[in-house]
């Protein structure tokens, strides 16, 4: 009877510790740990959800570190000057979320899109300077980053992906999740991290293709 209460002892400290151990990884939150080919969970998915949400329409988000996800990965980490080696690390994440303005190279526009426009462009900020009463949130009450866009909802529909197009051939992917009042017809507001950057954006003429 002992041995069998020792056994089972043992037994049950082995599996909380295989718990105490394995829970953080399992439930790592993204940026928790470098994400690379091979790998596989929800940080992952999270991952491609943002990928997808930047316009890699091709990537399954099935949390599987594939060959799409890694080609994705070092098309991002070229287009920011990044090392491009396919690991996901914190440079890598900052741009993701919004740190700097994703850009791509002349010539990378979109194949598939539902229609283009041509828009007139500014910028702003997040805080009351630019965005009055709602601060930091966006129409959809979500956290204005760069890459979100305010569009006005009878031309582009709120929601909607957007790949946007520049004079000098270079663009960005953005979310149509903000409006504005002084956003009517064919214009777009896009956000920037400071009032500062607003300012030297301008106005700008650009093209716009509505994705999804």
């Amino acid at each position: 009877m002992k041995n069998i209460k020792k056994i089972i002892s043992s037994t049950l400290t082995m599996a909380i510790f295989s718990v105490t151990v394995w829970m953080p990884l399992a439930f790592a939150a993204l940026g928790d740990q470098m994400l690379e080919p091979g790998m596989t969970g929800k940080d992952v998915k999270e991952l491609q959800t943002m990928l997808v949400n930047l316009g890699h329409d091709a990537i399954n988000v099935d949390g599987v570190f594939g060959e799409i996800t890694e080609q994705a990965v070092l098309e991002l980490q070229a287009a920011n000057n990044l090392p491009a080696d396919g690991i996901v690390g914190q440079d890598t994440l900052k741009v993701l979320l919004g740190d700097r303005m994703p850009e791509v190279s002349r010539g990378s526009a979109p194949k598939r899109y539902k229609s283009v426009l041509d828009i007139k462009a500014t910028a702003y900020a997040p805080g009351p300077h630019d965005n009055d009463q709602w601060g930091n949130l966006t129409y959809l009450g979500t956290q204005i980053h760069p890459g979100v866009i305010a569009v006005d909802p009878q031309v582009i529909p709120l929601g909607s992906r957007l790949y946007i197009e520049f004079a000098d051939g270079t663009g960005m992917y953005g979310i149509a999740e903000d409006t504005g009042g002084a956003i009517k017809g064919n214009r777009i507001d896009i956000a920037v991290q400071s009032v500062d950057k607003a300012y030297d954006f301008g106005i700008k003429n650009v093209k716009v293709y509505v994705l999804k």
